[in-house]
């Protein structure tokens, strides 16, 4: 960061309008990329919470009803409504299997986002900063050049001067 701001500043006292940076197309489509895949990773994201929100949901049914079909056995309950009780908590705990294993595939595609991200990341630092350096290097060869003409001029005016001086006397 500080690199940028002596990169951006050394460049400031010079036109840059003249600088194109060739690798900006590049550039560009590597930010279009990390533009997607932030938005990939925040569907992922939203959906891994979809689903742990609906798992919860489900945990807290599932607790709810082995609660109840705890306290029916006690209660000497129907065996037909105990054995339909049994069934709806077959049927959660699978539901809780699935919802379990999507949230499983949901972290590892998050976390394959993140790491695609973060190595995209990267290489957009690494091309920012090659953008400041190659800035930098055009600024100083626009005062390298604007010293030289000031340099031509400055010889060009004195020996004027001189014959000028010369034919005076």
């Amino acid at each position: 960061m500080n690199n940028a701001l002596k990169a951006s500043s050394s460049a400031r006292d010079v036109d840059v309008r003249g600088f194109v940076y060739a690798l900006e197309p590049v550039r560009q489509r590597q930010q279009w990329h990390m533009d997607k895949l932030m938005a990939s990773l925040a569907r992922t994201q939203q959906s891994l919470v979809e689903t742990e929100a609906r798992l919860n949901e489900v945990q807290s049914l599932h607790d709810e009803q082995a609660r109840s079909a705890g306290q029916a056995l006690v209660q000497r309950m129907h065996p037909g409504a105990h054995r339909g009780a049994l069934g709806f908590l077959t049927h959660l705990r699978d539901q809780w299997r699935e919802l379990d294993a999507q949230r499983k595939e949901q972290l590892a595609e998050r976390d394959r986002l993140r790491k695609e991200c973060m190595a995209l990341q990267l290489r957009l630092d690494g091309m920012t900063q090659h953008r400041e350096d190659a800035l930098t290097q055009y600024a100083d060869e626009v005062r390298q050049r604007n010293s030289n003409e000031q340099d031509r001029d400055w010889l060009a005016r004195s020996v004027v001067r001189g014959h000028v001086g010369e034919s005076s006397q």
